[in-house]
């Protein structure tokens, strides 16, 4: 017959179960009661965040960028659109150009916007000539190359989060 009998520890040399607590009643009390006020300040943190988080997501904007690689030819910049983003690109979008022979961090880019499309090939016009972000002006090239970064949407977080359910109604 199996020993059904609960084991003991000693405590101050008292026999003690091991799922007893040796707290006192009032100890026992407070720790079981939460401060009303604790609770309503953590409801009003809470509330408060959210309502930061969705202004901030109303007036922050996160732009959608199709990279292509792009030509320089005597001023006039010409870009390969891949197959996948040629329904994003239309004309008149913002495009900044990363030239390879020029680094970024010294020179800048170049700014322009599409001026046409034509199947996957985007034309761009320079907005400010060979004058770069930084304020440089580059040498004419026979040829330059780099990455075309074009903005295709300039939304809001909230729009892009939100935006189908707007749709819907």
């Amino acid at each position: 017959m199996p020993d059904t009998q609960q084991h003991t520890a000693s405590l101050n040399g008292q026999a003690t179960h091991h799922s007893l607590e040796v707290r006192s009643e009032a100890v026992q009390e407070i720790m079981g009661k939460m401060p009303h006020w604790i609770i309503r300040i953590g409801i009003y943190l809470i509330a408060l965040l959210t309502a930061a988080a969705l202004a901030g997501a109303w007036f922050f904007h996160y732009p959608e960028i199709v990279t292509v690689p792009v030509t320089i030819r005597q001023g006039l910049a010409a870009a390969n659109i891949p197959a996948a983003a040629a329904w994003k690109v239309k004309a008149g979008q913002p495009v900044l150009i990363k030239l390879t022979a020029y680094p970024q961090e010294e020179f800048g880019m170049l700014q322009g916007t599409v001026t046409s499309i034509n199947g996957f090939y985007a034309e761009i016009q320079l907005t400010h000539g060979l004058l770069t972000t930084a304020g440089k002006t580059l040498p004419l090239h026979p040829l330059l190359d780099g990455a075309a970064e074009i903005t295709t949407e300039d939304k809001s977080i909230a729009a892009r989060l939100f935006g189908k359910l707007w749709k819907m109604k």
